[in-house]
């Protein structure tokens, strides 16, 4: 099954939270996630066909964060919800007024946005997207070893039988290696890259995951 993107927000067994991103493409498959600071952004493979592009549907920051709040997601989005984040915005607000502001991606598709949201301080993770026909953004309760998913095509809105039960990862390694090809994931086509990020109020730790490596 081709699904797209992949966002996914849950909890190690340790009880950490965990937001991860994975780029699943037929389009655009020269892709790489590379990592600068608080940062991880999708740029395109170099020498690749789609390295001269400016397309923001090509290159665009997938995980920020800071002490308090990670944000992941699939687009250009990713930063203005960050932003209204560190502006004082309630998490389901920062999301909703962006995805309202923005919308989906008028591509040939109406490929959604979507998101995911990690509130340390709240020990609470949120899931959002906007499709071409709804909104939704709701707060996601997951017990340790499980991890919350949403995907561009197929399962777009947040939903709670979209809770992966198999969540065995213990770092952000192993929970990249988890959503590329293990447990429900591994029946999703064409993973490219993926990125995580692990957290408590003690610290973070983050990985990232490329198929030419």
């Amino acid at each position: 099954m081709y699904v797209g993107r992949i966002i996914g927000v849950g909890r190690s067994q340790k009880g950490d939270l965990i937001a991860a991103y994975r780029v699943s493409s037929r389009s655009f498959p020269n892709r790489n996630v590379e990592q600068l600071g608080d940062t991880m952004r999708i740029v395109a493979q170099q020498g690749s066909a789609d390295a001269a592009s400016d397309s923001p549907y090509i290159a665009y920051e997938c995980l920020i964060w800071n002490s308090r709040f990670a944000v992941v997601s699939n687009g250009t989005h990713t930063r203005p919800i960050y932003e209204r984040l560190k502006a004082g915005n309630a998490p389901r607000d920062a999301i909703a007024s962006v995805l309202v502001g923005l919308d989906r991606e008028f591509d040939q598709h109406d490929t959604p946005r979507i998101c995911g949201l990690v509130d340390l301080a709240e020990n609470r993770l949120w899931l959002g997207s906007i499709t071409a026909t709804s909104l939704s953004v709701i707060p996601i309760e997951t017990r340790p070893g499980q991890l919350a998913y949403i995907t561009t095509y197929e399962f777009p809105l947040p939903r709670t039988e979209q809770i992966d039960q198999d969540l065995d990862a213990v770092d952000p390694n192993a929970v990249c290696s988890h959503i590329t090809r293990e447990s429900v994931f591994s029946q999703f086509e064409n993973p490219v890259c993926a990125a995580s990020w692990i957290g408590s109020t003690s610290g973070h730790k983050t990985a990232t995951f490329n198929s030419i490596d």
